[in-house]
């Protein structure tokens, strides 16, 4: 019930003739229906991240050629682990220290682009706290023929940003650092990336056949 809904509600029952009681026990009721209305969300204009739907994600993946995946696609758990290093005043040694450990802490899916985009991968988010949103967290982009490394531009909730290098380690794992200085100390942060699904699958050999 809108505003005006509620205002010509009122007009007719002072038409009609309510006693002063009845009349404000009305506008109780109508005051509480109009505070109960759902109110629309204002995430989307707060987030500083591109969002992108169920359908959305549904056009990219419909949209692809026979046999044009990526094996950089897929669904990955994400875990971060965070360093302070610095150096001994006397003894010139190096100390490091864990700051901070979050290990599965986030589920995302890795996306090729659209064609003729600036970016080659999307990383999408699929455990954000709010539901049926699907954030951009990050963006990346190959640097090495080949594609065996990128970099990986990570999007912070207050619009700015982290570029890690990034490449993958073994099979169905790729990692990324990104390393700054804070008052003659190194702070490194390290992602690192495990493929859910699709699995990489290993080569089998036939028999009867030479390698």
């Amino acid at each position: 019930m809108g505003k005006t809904d509620i205002l010509s509600t009122f007009i007719c029952l002072i038409s009609v003739g309510m006693t002063s009681k009845f009349l404000s026990i009305g506008l109780l009721l109508l005051v509480h229906v109009s505070l109960a209305q759902p109110k629309p969300t204002t995430f989307l204009k707060k987030t500083p991240y591109e969002v992108v739907d169920f359908e959305d994600l549904m056009h990219r993946y419909l949209g692809k050629e026979t046999g044009s995946f990526n094996r950089l696609e897929g669904i990955y758990s994400v875990s971060c682990v965070i360093t302070k290093s610095s150096k001994a005043f006397f003894t010139g040694q190096l100390k490091v220290k864990v700051v901070e450990r979050k290990d599965n802490y986030a589920r995302v899916a890795i996306l090729k682009d659209w064609p003729g985009s600036q970016r080659d991968f999307i990383e999408v988010s699929l455990s954000y706290h709010i539901s049926n949103v699907y954030p951009i967290m990050g963006e990346l982009s190959a640097f090495a023929s080949g594609g065996q490394a990128f970099i990986y531009k990570h999007i912070e909730p207050d619009g700015s940003y982290r570029d890690f290098s990034m490449a993958p380690s073994v099979p169905d794992l790729i990692e990324g650092e990104f390393s700054e200085m804070r008052k003659r100390k190194t702070i490194t942060y390290k992602l690192s990336y495990v493929k859910l699904y699709p699995k990489d699958q290993p080569q089998e050999l036939v028999a009867g056949t030479k390698e």
